[in-house]
Parts: structure tokens; sequence; C-alpha cells
């Protein structure tokens, strides 16, 4: 029998282990040693020191604590060996064919790794047709057999395709690195197979050559290549196939680019689907086509720096579609390479001022923080057109980007369902509230300068739960309009009227479309709000802390409004055929943070029972 090391020592029944410099306990049923009765051998050992008795063999003692602490210590190093390797997730066999150069890579896994089977199977359940769990891979085999005949009758999903589908599968597509960009993309699709597919299919109808490359048979039609290597197929163009190949011989395949490690390892969980952004590859040909195509260098200049990676991954839970994305930190510019306009810090996120103000009834909800700053580095950035040098002439002679949008901390828009129609509006956080009074101070007289002399401009003021609200009619906006500025052809009509209202409350300008807007906005009380509703706690249970951008958007409140509108043919149509695979849907959120670590943004879809 052979030992295993790591299993743990056995203490006889009724036995307990002896501790340092202790005798061990009599075994259960022993007699009891008289009282002040010597030892067995007669002979008591005086104690030395630490306890342990002299005549008890020093020497073999601290070999068995070696050997103790050596046990101990293999435990504990297997233990830390299984969890790196049964807690990693292993990089698939088929992106192991993917060239690292690739610019984008796209993972789909047919056969559902980890907890995704599971969690997928929960999220359809929503739906009609897929409560019955057992039956779920046949209904996911049905449903995609439909899909595949309706965009090619020709072709039998569980037959042809399901085949060259039995496990990760990965899409490479490359781009042009000379800066021309009409140049024609590579591609690649390396596919986990049963092994018992051919490429006689795919190549159906072709002439087809044969070429040995590397020991293995290499089907050619025209640019178009098609290689088994075991159960592995690549299909392609002939250049990246027999890449593909060489990757896969040399081990510098996509599994070994530390980019792509890195992104892979940033993702939480299992994924049903990835996609993988080279970023050195795009900001290659970026920098190549920057001095080839006019404009090019203006657009560089806009965007700023491409990070080294970016990756999305598509999670199923039980209740929700969860999609992240990440991307690397940005690097400083190189020394000597141009330098970019100077951009403002970002404040740090905080708590929302415009969300307490969302009624329960907002279908669409919108914030950015740190607005202001954003909007006065972008036109920084902007600077560097020169297209736009006389209209930033006009802005400076206003006092400049920080004049116009510097007083702006927070930027939001809320739509709200109302009872007769959506309403909608901007919310603007001012850095006090003595600055947000005297926007609307500034705004309102604007308008009534416009309005002097003409008729079409009528403004009023009405209190709204304790706030001032001034309310801006124009009945006549072709009046408004100087002759000769619209295309020809264009007329505005004569009766196209608008309303919107405008008030400040504490730190927040609310610039809405009329009173009910503001009604809506500025009667929402404590516990009453967006934030307090089940959908929105339940689509943003899942939110990025911290978040900067947030966005929500009540699905089913909006597909009940849209309801409304069909007529009673379509409505019929509507309940019987489509509504029941629409009604799962709950709501949208996304939020995203800017942190050193990079960017990050979350999307998540949540369904309910309807």
């Amino acid at each position: 029998m052979t030992d295993d090391l790591t299993r743990p020592i056995e203490t006889p029944p009724g036995a307990e282990p002896a501790m340092p410099g202790e005798a061990p306990p009599a075994a259960e049923g022993a007699a009891p040693a008289a009282e002040g009765a010597a030892p067995a051998d007669s002979q008591a050992a005086p104690a030395g020191p630490e306890g342990v008795a002299s005549g008890g063999a020093p020497g073999a003692n601290r070999r068995r604590w070696a050997v103790g602490v050596g046990v101990a210590g293999l435990a504990v190093a297997v233990a830390i060996g299984a969890f790196i390797v049964l807690g990693s997730r292993p990089m698939p066999e088929a992106l192991k064919y993917i060239p690292a150069d690739a610019a984008f890579v796209v993972e789909v896994r047919m056969d559902l790794p980890g907890d995704q089977l599971q969690k997928l199977g929960n999220l359809l359940a929503h739906f009609p047709g897929f409560l019955d769990q057992a039956t779920l891979p046949d209904k996911i085999d049905e449903a995609l057999s439909r899909l595949v005949g309706q965009a090619d009758p020709g072709i039998d999903y569980r037959a042809d395709l399901k085949p060259w589908l039995s496990g990760p599968a990965f899409g490479a597509v490359w781009i042009p690195t000379s800066g021309d960009a009409t140049s024609p993309t590579r591609s690649l699709f390396s596919a986990t197979t049963t092994g018992t597919v051919s490429c006689d299919k795919p190549m159906q109808g072709q002439a087809v050559t044969h070429e040995p490359y590397k020991g293995l048979d290499l089907f050619l039609a025209g640019d178009a290549a098609c290689v088994l290597d075991g159960h592995q197929a690549l299909i392609g163009d002939a250049a990246s196939v027999r890449a593909a190949i060489d990757a896969h011989a040399a081990g510098t395949g996509m599994d070994h680019d530390q980019d792509y490690r890195t992104a892979r390892a940033a993702l939480q969980g299992d994924q049903l689907s990835t996609i993988f952004i080279n970023g050195k590859a795009y900001g290659s040909f970026l920098t190549n086509a920057t001095g080839t195509t006019p404009g090019m260098a203006d657009l560089s200049m806009l965007t700023g720096s491409v990070p080294d990676w970016a990756i999305t991954g598509i999670r199923a839970e039980d209740d929700a579609l969860v999609v992240d994305t990440l991307s690397a930190p940005v690097h400083p510019p190189t020394p000597g390479a141009t330098a970019a306009p100077s951009q403002l810090p970002l404040p740090p996120t905080h708590a929302s001022a415009i969300a307490p103000l969302a009624p329960a009834n907002t279908i669409v909800y919108a914030e950015a923080q740190g607005a202001g700053v954003g909007l006065q580095n972008l036109l920084a950035r902007f600077r560097s057109l020169p297209d736009l040098a006389t209209a930033f002439q006009m802005l400076d002679g206003m006092g400049g980007a920080g004049q116009l949008v510097g007083w702006v901390d927070d930027a939001g828009i809320i739509v709200v369902n109302g009872p007769q129609s959506p309403t909608g509006g901007l919310a603007l956080v001012a850095t006090d509230e003595a600055a947000a009074a005297d926007k609307v101070k500034t705004l309102t007289g604007l308008l009534a300068f416009a309005g002097l002399g003409n008729n079409s401009i009528q403004t009023h003021e009405s209190t709204i739960a304790g706030v001032t609200v001034t309310t801006i009619t124009i009945t006549d906006i072709s009046a408004l309009v100087p002759p000769g500025q619209l295309p020809p052809g264009v007329q505005i009509p004569s009766d196209a009227k608008v309303e919107f209202s405008i008030a400040a409350k504490g730190r927040v300008l609310l610039l809405g479309t009329g009173e009910d807007f503001m009604t809506a906005v500025l009667n929402t009380q404590p516990g009453s709000s967006l934030a307090d509703q089940a959908a929105y706690k339940q689509a943003t249970s899942r939110a990025l802390s911290n978040s900067r951008g947030t966005l929500y958007v009540g699905i089913h409140d909006i597909v009940g409004l849209a309801e409304t509108f069909l007529s009673a043919d379509e409505k019929a149509k509507w309940e019987s055929e489509l509504k029941p695979y629409v009604a799962p849907f709950q709501a949208l959120s996304i939020t995203s943070t800017t942190e050193a670590s990079g960017d990050r943004s979350r999307l998540t879809i949540t369904v309910t029972k309807p």
C-alpha cells in the first residue's frame, strides 16, 4: 500500500494527540495508575528545559517534528497547486491556432463552459418553450436550426454546422497595417469539431486543389482555404490558414500573447462569448493611415491614444444577460510624439444629485458625472481642427469653454411616461445653488429679450412644489428663422409650436418639455423615486460601483407604451406571435467607470416572469 502523505494522521479511538512536553493520555478503558506510582520503567526522568523529558531522546523528538512540518508543508503546497490548476481557466485548443497579431478575436462557446449551461437555462426559462431544463440542449438546437434555415435554407444546423462546433470556436480578423484602408482584410475561423467532418462541405461547388502543408492536406479554392488537424478545423483565406498552422506548431498563438491573457483573466466567471481587440495592431493601422488618409490626423488627435487591449465578455445569469467591457490603461505619449491637448482631471465620483428627482414612472434615465470637465476636455481636442479656428475665436471672445460649461458638475436626462404622453428634460448640476439660480435668470432673460416685439414668444411663471418654474411657449417657429436660411424646398409649418420650462431646485437646473415634466420631477418624494422601484433595483443590482456614467431604460414600460400606438390588426398579431417573447424583458442598465487600471463598463439586460 502506498502511503499518502497528504492524508491526516489517524488517531486511535479515544486517544488525543499529545502536546509537546506532555505524556500521551491513557487509552480508553486502561486502569488509572495509582497515585504516586512510578512509570513502568521505575525511573522517572527529570523534566528538562521546555518541559521535554531529559531521557526522551531529544534527537528523535526533533526528527518527528521535522517530519511533521515537512508533511504539513507538502499538504499546503499540494493544496495551493490544486487551487491554481483547478481554479484557472485553461486556454482552449482552438485559440492556439489564432496568430497573435490578429486585430480582432471573437470566441463562441457552443459547449457552454462552467456554470453557463445552468445559468442560460434559468434565463431562457423565462421565455415560452424553455421551461423544461431537461430539454434545453434540444431547444437550443431547434432555435438555431430555425435561424440558420431562415438565413440559408440549404444548410441544416444539426447535420451541417453542429459537428463543426463541438467545443470552443474562435474567429479572427486582421486589418491592413500599410495604411491602405481599401486593402482586403484577412480572416480565420478556428473550430473544435467532432472529428467526423471534412473540408468537402464548405468547399462544395468550388474548384478545389490540394496542397500539402506541414504534413496536412490544405484544401484551396481561389483565395479560400480549409484544413483539418485532428479535431481542429481551420477555414479562412489561404495566408491566414497557413499562419494558423505555423502559430500552432511554433507555440506563438494568441494563447501565448500576454495582452490577451491579461484581458481574458480580467473577465469574471465563465463566458458565453468574448470579443478581444488588439489595441497594438489597431493602433498601428491608425498610425500608418494618418499620413495617407485625409482627416485621419485630425481624428487621431480627437480620439487620443489607443489602449493596448480591450475585451468584451457576455455572460448569462439566472435573470439577466451581463456584458462586461474592459480596456487597458492608456499609456502616456512617447517622447517626441505630438503633444496631445492638455486635459483637466475628472472629479471623483459621488452620490447622485439627479437620481432623487427621477420619478417612479421614469422610463429612461442617464447621468454623466464630471460632464462639465469632460466637455471642456472635448473642446480642447476640437481646437486641433483647423476648420474650427474661427468658431473657437468667437468662443474665446465670450469667455472660453470654462465660461460656457465650467459651471456644470454633472448632467443627466430624465424621460417620464406621463399620463398623456412621454415628457423629458435635461438636468444640469451646478457648482452651487447660486450658480444654478443665476443660469436660470440668464436663460430666461435672453428668451425675454428675443421675444421683444415678437408675439410668437410668450413666457409665464408658475409655482410647482414650492419651486418657481418659467415656461416659454413659441407659437410660430418659422417667424424666428430669417428668410433664406433654410434649404430650398424646406419650410416650417406656421402652426408649429414648442413649449419648454426652466427651473432650479437646489443645485440642479432643470430644462424640460413643459409643466407636465416639471410637475412629475419636482413632486418626487424620498421613497417614491425611480431608485426605489423593484425593476430599477433588479436592473442595477449588478451595476459597477462608483459609476461615472449611468443609463437605465425601462424596456417593459417602453414596450407597453408602444402597444398603445398599434392598430387592432397589428395588436392581434403582436399579442399572438411576438409579445410572449418580448414580455419577459424588464430593463437595461449600463454603468461605466474610469480608473487608473483602465476603463470598464457593464451592460445588464434583466428579465422577469411576464
